[in-house]
């Protein structure tokens, strides 16, 4: 992807790195320059204090030319220079170093300056001071290793400015970004108002005074914009939680309702049923007492008149459900030793895979209420629990504790009234409950299991049983976490009397 050079940071370093262009090989050459002079006249005027040096040395023997002294002294020159040649000429006598090689004795050319004659040889020529005698000392330095040493101050040079044109490329984009931070943030801002997202202060920091005053100038909008809108937001968003809570309300409305229709509906039935079951027991059991002990006949009498029994008893489970049913004692009942019991009969009934936990604090929790069917509701409330850990395995937790129902409580639960009340939990880290199947856990004969593996009358027993105590229940739940299921009883004041028995008590 080509990038854009219309853009302000793009231009900011392409100028960046024009100016670098033009100024960075000026800089390179002249600082070159500088430390090639730097480098050669060093040389140069080491060489000429080495060569006057030498030629002192010779100065003080003052005496005829010895040619095994002299070449001695040349070799010793030579040596103690890293030099390359030296030779001494007085008249038609020639004396060089035993050092040099047949090849160099003609090599002598004296320069004036650093690299002259492109022998990398500085050659250097000096007159003895004889009195009578003219004696001339010629001497030879290697000019490679200042050579060598400008061409790595040549190397480190480049890499510095290599160096330096990088640092400058970054931070020229580190302050393009920095400055064109503050208007993207104002050409972000402005496109959020053209869609009419209104909420966000606009603050841009930015010391640039154009900035300053063209995000002003925007933020002063936004907030005439705010003031415009914020009123037709408000009516419209109270206007959408209006109708969602409606609809919610409306939805909660058709499912009691619905209970309550299929309650009467089983009810009724579930009486038709006993008036017709009622015979059958009769003439069954006259039947078989009527029969020989050891007729074959008796047997099958009481496989029907069992049969009978369970269905008498499915029967009782629908009366529940639909709060019909004659037998209910109602006193006023202490609600823990009634878990308790009901716990320690459950626990015996679970493997060792499933854990029973209960939270029941040191207290005594008044209800009015029948004793028999709030251990029937306990033993349904946590057989459904252990159907959602039955495969797999977890833990159901039992909680028993105070509540109070003020205004702030949901109002879908209709059937509560302000006031307090007694709330008993049961959880389960099961496979929870899907959403579309909670609408309908408590309708009877509902259910998500096989066929075979239960009635579907558990759960709707359980309602039954909290609507005839003036209660209310509620479920929770998660898939793949697990459910809880809440149930409400009335708070019954320790003054109030200890039992109140009433039969075919009325909704």
């Amino acid at each position: 992807m080509v990038p854009k050079l219309n853009t302000l940071p793009a231009r900011i370093i392409l100028i960046g790195l024009l100016i670098h262009a033009v100024l960075l090989p000026i800089l390179f050459f002249g600082v070159l320059y500088i430390i090639e002079q730097s480098h050669e006249e060093r040389f140069i005027n080491d060489v000429r204090k080495y060569s006057r040096f030498v030629a002192d040395v010779f100065e003080l023997e003052e005496g005829e030319i010895n040619e095994q002294r002299t070449v001695h002294l040349l070799d010793s020159s030579i040596l103690g220079s890293g030099g390359y040649f030296a030779e001494l000429i007085e008249g038609d006598t020639r004396i060089q170093s035993s050092l040099l090689d047949s090849d160099s004795a003609s090599l002598f050319k004296e320069d004036f300056y650093f690299g002259q004659h492109g022998d990398d040889i500085y050659f250097i020529s000096l007159t003895l001071d004889m009195v009578g005698r003219r004696v001339v000392l010629h001497m030879g330095f290697n000019e490679q290793t200042t050579i060598e040493q400008i061409e790595l101050a040549r190397e480190r040079l480049l890499s510095v400015l290599v160096l330096y044109l990088l640092v400058s490329i970054i931070v020229l984009v580190l302050l393009s970004v920095r400055m064109i931070r503050p208007l993207k943030a104002l050409q972000q801002a402005s496109r959020q108002i053209a869609k009419g997202e209104y909420e966000e202060q606009l603050y841009v920091d930015s010391e640039i005074t154009e900035i300053k005053e063209l995000a002003s100038d925007l933020e002063s909008m936004r907030c005439e914009l705010v003031g415009i809108n914020v009123y037709l937001l408000r009516e419209i968003a109270e206007k959408e939680a209006a109708d969602e809570k409606r609809e919610e309300l409306e939805s909660k409305l058709r499912q009691t309702q619905k209970l309550e229709t299929v309650g009467v509906l089983a009810g009724g039935i579930s009486h038709e049923f006993n008036n017709i079951l009622l015979p059958i027991f009769l003439y069954t059991e006259q039947a078989i007492h009527d029969l020989p002990v050891d007729s074959p006949t008796r047997d099958r009498l009481k496989r029907v008149l069992k049969l009978s029994k369970r269905a008498k008893g499915l029967i009782q489970q629908i009366l529940t459900f639909s709060r019909q049913s004659s037998k209910q004692e109602y006193q006023a009942v202490n609600l823990k030793p009634i878990i308790n019991e009901a716990l320690e009969l459950f626990r015996a009934l679970i493997p060792s895979t499933v854990e029973l936990h209960e939270v029941l604090a040191d207290d005594t929790y008044m209800v009015l209420a029948d004793r028999d069917q709030i251990h029937q509701l306990i033993m349904n409330l946590c057989g459904n629990a252990y159907q959602a850990l039955e495969d797999s395995g977890g833990s159901i937790t039992v909680i028993l504790e105070y509540f109070t129902v003020d205004k702030r409580f949901p109002r879908d639960r209709r059937h509560l009234q302000v006031g307090k009340y007694i709330r008993l939990s049961v959880q389960d880290t099961g496979h929870g409950i899907d959403q579309r199947h909670l609408e309908r856990i408590f309708e009877p004969f509902f259910t998500t299991r096989t066929v075979g593996q239960g009635t579907g009358l558990g759960l709707s027993v359980a309602h039954g049983i909290v609507m005839s105590h003036k209660g209310d229940i509620s479920v929770k739940s998660e898939v793949g976490k697990g459910s809880t299921f809440y149930v409400y009883l009335p708070q019954l004041e320790l003054n109030a009397e200890d039992t109140v028995v009433q039969d075919e008590r009325g909704v």
